[in-house]
């Protein structure tokens, strides 16, 4: 049985590699599983190409070489075969002891902690970053893993860090805890680290390399820093800046206070030191400043908050930045706090919006009355219809020359309209032109233009009819009317309509034109006995502009 039918059949996951590496001679069934690599496409070339070999070539040297694919990491082990004559090399790749679940939250434990975690082998290579110091670096745990600090930070910082750290830990087996100050290339900066560094050791006790983890302290530093200033010379500066600032300690005692500050509370600064917040303002108001007191010392972070002071004219607010401090032992002890008076700003934000909603009330007002303005240019007040301007408006987009659609247009008006009104009053009247409106509106299409022309008279526009259609409406609307009218007006007797129309293409005829043939067939309607409708014809259309004129 030949070399890579044995390893192809293993259970163990195998990757064998001949005198040509541009692709693997064998990637057996559990290693191609495992990773999900297939040199036969493109993604799977680039990953073998640019990842697994070169992982491949530092595991021949290195025991236990890690590799990342896509978010899995595998153990790499290399052995050299003879075959034929030829030298494979077989590369066992095993995970890590950790199941999927332990090492993810292992892992996503180690990239919310807050500090830079890091492992490296021994030729202080990197072999494990977490995320933080991907974010420092900006690169890929891929584009890290494998490169060392002369690449990553700068030469001169990674040979420092290797001579008087790094070969110490590896080499010697020391653990050590200090302060590390490293120019950081891509961020052209220098930063300061508090940093633990351990021994890696594999079963037999071997050095496998180191692991770190780092603190960026470089803005505590710089705090420290500002504290070693003596403090007649600090409280000078601080006593003409035109803030209240204080230091309290861990008990929320007052350490330190300015001026600014001694005005405020209308004592002077002996009164002051050692008393805490319930000491100076009382249970109530102590207890919201004591708040956020507490929330510097539980989170050791700057708090920024909002903070009143209720006096006995007027309430005053302060915009407060407390910042923690730490001492030569690194712990939290006391924080400074900086208070900036925003009475007068809250008093003209509150102005202001008091203005801008005034404001938005009379712009409400203003676009009510346009739109109001609009409708009412546009829109017959009785019926809320379109009215005659609207009418002309729309249909000036209806007959154009590129619309060959047919165009219905019905004339109607009530009969005996005088009657009504004069034995039933204007008041009735309106309720019955207002009924054949609302019939209308019910009886035809969203795409139909409805308008009362005048008195009671109404024109109904129907674009991208069929034929025929038109006559149907109009008988409809009239033999629908009559029925409805009878039933809401009982007392008034037979209600009936008088219908004039015509159907033409929207591009071989202007509004005017088939306004005047329908309106001559409302005419006939009328002369014809009422309660009928009648159809314009176009071929007279010629003859009926001409009596016109």
């Amino acid at each position: 049985m030949s070399l890579l039918n044995v390893f192809a059949q293993l259970e163990q996951a195998y990757i064998l590699v001949g005198a040509d590496s541009s692709e693997p001679l064998l990637v057996n069934k559990k290693a191609a599983m495992l990773t999900g690599l297939d040199v036969s496409t493109p993604e799977g070339r680039d990953t073998w190409q640019q990842i697994l070999l070169p992982a491949i070539e530092m595991a021949r040297t290195v025991k236990n070489t890690q590799v990342y694919l896509g978010e899995k990491a595998f153990l790499l082990c290399c052995s050299d075969i003879q075959e034929g004559g030829h030298t494979v090399i077989a590369v066992h790749l095993s995970r890590p002891e950790l199941s999927d679940n332990e090492r993810q939250n292992f892992y996503a434990m180690l990239d919310n902690l807050g500090a830079y975690v890091y492992c490296k082998d021994v030729n202080y290579n990197y072999t494990y970053v977490n995320k933080q110091v991907c974010e420092l670096f900006e690169r890929s745990p891929q584009e890290i893993v494998g490169a060392n600090d002369c690449q990553l930070f700068d030469v001169e910082t990674g040979r420092k860090m290797i001579e008087q750290t790094d070969s110490k830990v590896i080499e010697q087996g020391i653990t050590l805890e200090l302060e590390e100050r490293n120019y950081v290339r891509n961020h052209d900066e220098y930063r300061d680290y508090l940093t633990v560094k351990k021994p890696l050791y594999d079963d037999e006790g071997m050095p496998l390399g180191l692991f770190g983890i780092s603190m960026d302290i470089s803005e505590l530093k710089e705090t420290q820093k500002r504290l070693y200033v003596s403090e007649q010379r600090l409280s000078t500066i601080l006593d003409n800046v035109g803030a209240y600032i204080f230091i309290k300690d861990k008990e929320r005692r007052f350490q330190y206070v300015n001026k600014q500050t001694e005005a405020l509370f209308q004592l002077p600064q002996d009164e002051i030191i050692g008393k805490n917040n319930f000491d100076l303002l009382g249970e109530v108001q102590g207890e919201a400043f004591d708040c956020t007191d507490r929330e510097v010392f539980e989170t050791g972070e700057r708090v920024d908050c909002l903070e009143s002071f209720t006096a006995p004219d007027e309430v005053y607010y302060y915009w407060t930045v407390k910042i923690p401090l730490r001492n030569e032992a690194g712990e939290i002890d006391s924080y400074i706090g900086l208070s900036t008076d925003i009475t007068e700003q809250k008093r003209l934000e509150h102005q202001v919006r008091s203005y801008n909603d005034a404001l938005q009330t009379k712009i409400k007002e203003v676009t009510d009355l346009k739109d109001t303005l609009e409708y009412q240019a546009t829109h017959d007040v009785l019926t809320g219809l379109f009215n005659r301007r609207m009418l002309e408006t729309l249909s000036e987009k209806i007959f154009v020359p590129d619309n060959p659609q047919l165009v219905g247009m019905l004339m109607l008006d009530l009969d005996h309209f005088k009657r009504v009104n004069d034995e039933f009053g204007h008041k009735t009247g309106d309720d019955v032109i207002c009924l054949l409106a609302q019939l209308m509106s019910d009886e035809c299409r969203s795409s139909d233009v409805i308008c009362r022309y005048g008195g009671e008279e109404f024109v109904l526009l129907m674009p991208g009819t069929q034929a025929g259609k038109a006559r149907a409406k109009a008988e409809w609307l009239r033999k629908r009317y009559c029925e409805v009218a009878g039933q809401i007006f009982p007392d008034m007797g037979t209600l009936t309509l008088s219908v004039g129309f015509a159907e033409a293409p929207a591009n071989n005829v202007s509004f005017e034109q088939l306004y005047l043939v329908v309106d001559k067939a409302l005419y006939q309607a009328k002369e014809n006995g009422r309660n009928r409708c009648e159809e314009g014809q176009l071929q007279s259309l010629t003859e009926t502009v001409a009596e016109q004129s």
